[in-house]
C-alpha cells in the first residue's frame, strides 16, 4: 500500500458565496410570488403584458429549480489533493470525479504561489490563465504552482501550503534517488 504524504479536501465555505446564492434565489422567487399575489389575491393584472397565473407558477417553479440545482452543485463541489510516493493526485468532484495522477517524472519544478483569484483568474473554480496555466481554486489565495517538462502549468489551491510543500519535496526526493 502506498504511503499518503499529504491529503487535503477543500469546500466552498465562503459566507459571501452562500449569501449571494441565497439572495439570488430570493430575487428569483420574489417577483413570481408577488405576481401571483397581485393576480390572485388583488385581482389585478401583473405588469404591462401580463402572463396567466399558471404561467407565473410554471416559470417560478422552473427558475427556482435551476437555482436550487446551482446551490446543490456549489455545496457538492470540492477540491481533493493527495500526494503519495507514486505522484500527486487531484480531482474536482462532481465535475471531475476521477483522481487525475501527475507523476513526479512529469514535473520540472514547483513552488507555492500567492494569487488573487478574481484578479489573476476571474474567480474561483476551474480556470485558465496564460501566466499560471490551468487552475483549480476553491478558496484562499495560496496554491501549488506546477511547471511541467512539456511547458504546461497547473495551479492547485491549498489551505495547507507548508504541509503541501513538504509532501512535494518528499515525493520528488524519491525521484532523485
Amino acid at each position: 500500500m502506498e504511503k499518503v504524504l499529504f491529503s487535503e479536501e477543500q469546500r466552498h465555505t465562503q459566507w459571501w458565496l452562500w449569501l449571494i446564492l441565497f439572495a439570488t434565489l430570493m430575487a428569483v422567487l420574489g417577483p413570481f410570488s408577488y405576481g401571483i399575489y397581485v393576480q390572485e389575491v388583488l385581482g389585478k393584472p401583473y405588469g404591462d403584458n401580463p402572463i396567466s397565473t399558471a404561467g407565473l407558477i410554471v416559470l417560478g417553479v422552473f427558475s427556482t429549480l435551476i437555482m436550487v440545482f446551482v446551490i446543490i452543485l456549489a455545496a457538492k463541489i470540492r477540491l481533493i489533493i493527495k500526494i503519495t510516493n507514486e505522484g500527486l493526485f487531484f480531482s474536482y468532484p462532481p465535475i471531475y470525479n476521477k483522481l487525475k495522477k501527475i507523476s513526479p517524472e512529469e514535473i520540472d519544478r514547483y513552488e507555492i504561489k500567492n494569487y488573487r483569484a478574481i484578479r489573476h483568474f476571474g474567480g474561483h473554480g476551474i480556470k485558465r490563465n496564460r501566466r499560471y496555466g490551468q487552475a483549480y481554486i476553491v478558496s484562499g489565495n495560496s496554491g501549488l504552482q506546477l511547471y511541467f517538462k512539456n511547458g504546461k502549468k497547473l495551479l492547485l489551491g491549498t489551505q495547507r501550503k507548508q504541509a503541501l510543500m513538504y509532501a512535494m519535496d518528499k515525493m520528488m526526493e524519491k525521484l532523485n534517488q
